[in-house]
């Protein structure tokens, strides 16, 4: 398998909503639940044990602002975090909010039908005017 470019796959250009001193915040392209993100090493890192002792210190600094933020933009119930590395070889984390009861935002209305267990796979990508909506509510929160 080709390795893949994972700022091309979630389309850095498009979906960025904010960057930090290693890291940077993209409002996913393809999302399995209402809103999810994913959370970029800018170093090109291929495992987690390469995270050095700073890079970790901000990972969990921008997951508490992250949480905080999409809670108070989409009231999720629950979050969950997946750091698999299976496709995209390169550090990341999804960040996937959950909810209990159906949401909507941005004209696109989401049941998280799968919650308490693992997403379902993507069934459609919002339109890029809907993830910008996304990304400006995020970051009002921050």
């Amino acid at each position: 398998m080709e390795k893949s470019n994972i700022r091309d796959t979630f389309d850095e250009k498009n979906n960025l909503i904010k960057e930090y001193n290693n890291r940077k915040l993209l409002i996913r392209n393809k999302n399995s639940t209402l809103w999810n993100c994913v959370l970029i090493a800018k170093r090109d890192l291929a495992e987690v044990s390469d995270v050095n002792e700073y890079e970790a210190k901000e990972y969990f600094a921008i997951i508490k602002e992250v949480e905080l933020a999409l809670k108070n933009a989409f009231d999720y119930d629950k979050i969950n975090y997946l750091t698999l590395m299976m496709v995209d070889e390169h550090v990341h984390t999804h960040i996937l909010p959950r909810y209990k009861e159906e949401k909507t935002f941005a004209w696109m209305t989401r049941t998280d039908e799968w919650r308490p267990w693992p997403t379902t796979p993507v069934k459609d990508s919002p339109s890029q005017e809907v993830l910008d909506q996304v990304k400006q509510e995020i970051l009002k929160n921050m």
